[in-house]
């Protein structure tokens, strides 16, 4: 039984987004300035120390508050070379732990050099009911709506790209956002209102009008199981009808592809670096599972977070990664 402990992992957009990190140690090569000041590439960089390998538990300050994340930095990379980062924030009743079992990220940051980054959201107290402040709901849970939390969750993503940076060199090209329920929420609100996040691929979330983006355009990936009994699926038709008209694709005629579990549609005609794709999954009927299909597809069942996997599928994961990869480097 998925149990209660799914209980809302709930929704909402985004509030304002704080200035991104500038990049440090920047070569001589290429220096010039991107968007909202981010470099446009690090071409080389120096003295890093590089001394943060592995699966590591953090602690830092962001807008005033003591917030806490997973990094996890292949043991093999070399700390001067420019590596991709992606942020992947947790549902509702969930942590940044149950995040890095489930996906198994790790995974493929070992084998394709990337850095990987599971935050916590704010733990719930009298006062703080949610995690992530991620405003007021749009397309809501089958169990309505509960208050927030008040953190500023994109000085948090700041902050943990400048503990990163301070370590290792990123590509601030190339960082990307996933995401799980409410943790998918705010990747959908996050790649609207900065338009230095590359690409965002959410799983069982929705997403507000996109009204207010700071970015034109942007590729966004977007999964979730038909039979989701919590977040429903269709916050993600909702979502992806908005990403699709944002981006001027076209919903008819997609390309489908066939994948363990479902299918993907990539819609034709988007504007250049702004492709839209849904991945639906068909979840396996499993007894009385309090919210069948609110879970990761293809996720691990080992470790914490088992409850929200559902492993027979693709590999959101991957999915996501290659997504990237093929539309948003």
């Amino acid at each position: 039984m998925r149990c209660f402990a799914a209980v809302l992992a709930l929704v909402g957009v985004a509030s304002c987004a704080s200035a991104p990190i500038a990049s440090v140690d920047a070569g001589e090569e290429d220096a010039s300035v991107g968007p909202a000041g981010w470099p446009k590439r690090v071409s080389t960089c120096r003295s890093k120390p590089g001394a943060l390998r592995g699966k590591r538990f953090q602690t830092i300050e962001a807008a005033g508050l003591s917030r806490t994340f997973i990094s996890y930095v292949p043991e093999s990379l070399a700390p001067n070379t420019p590596a991709p980062v992606l942020i992947v924030p947790h549902g509702y009743t969930m942590t940044a732990s149950m995040m890095f079992d489930i996906t198994r990220y790790a995974e493929i940051a070992d084998r394709e050099g990337l850095v990987v980054l599971f935050p916590n959201g704010q733990p719930s107290t009298s006062i703080v009911r949610g995690p992530w402040n991620v405003g007021v709901p749009d397309c809501r849970s089958t169990l309505g709506f509960l208050p927030l939390a008040y953190g500023d969750d994109q000085a948090f993503v700041n902050e943990m790209l400048r503990f990163v940076e301070a370590d290792q060199c990123v590509d601030a090209e190339h960082v990307y956002m996933s995401g799980f329920s409410m943790g998918g929420y705010l990747a959908n609100a996050t790649g609207c209102v900065r338009s230095e996040i590359r690409a965002v691929a959410p799983h069982s979330a929705g997403t507000h009008d996109l009204s207010a983006c700071a970015s034109e355009r942007k590729p966004v990936l977007i999964m979730h199981f038909s039979e989701d009994e919590l977040i429903p699926y269709a916050c993600a038709l909702q979502a992806r009808d908005r990403w699709v008209e944002r981006n001027g694709c076209q919903l008819e005629e997609p390309e489908v592809q066939t994948v363990t579990g479902g299918t993907c549609e990539y819609y034709r005609g988007c504007a250049q670096e702004a492709q839209v794709g849904l991945c639906t999954f068909s979840a396996p009927v499993e007894g009385d599972d309090a919210f069948r299909g609110h879970a990761w597809s293809g996720g691990s069942e080992l470790g914490s977070g088992a409850q929200f996997a559902i492993p027979q599928t693709e590999s959101a994961s991957e999915l996501s990664f290659q997504f990237f990869k093929q539309y948003a480097w």
